[in-house]
């Protein structure tokens, strides 16, 4: 999970006047950074001939998927314990 919430998430447009040949779309894009990926996931960032980074989003999903999965096991544990607060606070109360 400290992978996970290491990634910083933005917001870009592709610089489709600077490259042609992609053939981007003319929409605003959500990612990551690469560089900044392939720090945590070297797995997950393939460098183009070309010298440029894409991210296997795909790829990232898995981890996503565990980080999720952490997440929800600390809320189902903090419920628990606000459950049985709850009932010994409503028991002093009696």
């Amino acid at each position: 999970m400290n992978k996970v919430t290491s990634l910083q998430g933005v917001s870009y447009d592709w610089k489709r006047n600077e490259f042609p040949d992609e053939h981007f779309e003319n929409i605003k894009q959500n990612g990551f950074i690469a560089q900044d990926v392939e720090k945590l996931f070297p797995n997950l960032v393939y460098t183009r001939r070309d010298g440029y980074k894409t991210v296997d989003y795909e790829m990232l999903v898995p981890s996503l998927a565990e980080a999720i999965k952490e997440l929800k096991a600390i809320s189902d544990k903090q419920a628990q314990e606000i459950k049985e607060l709850k009932a010994k606070l409503a028991n002093k109360n009696l």
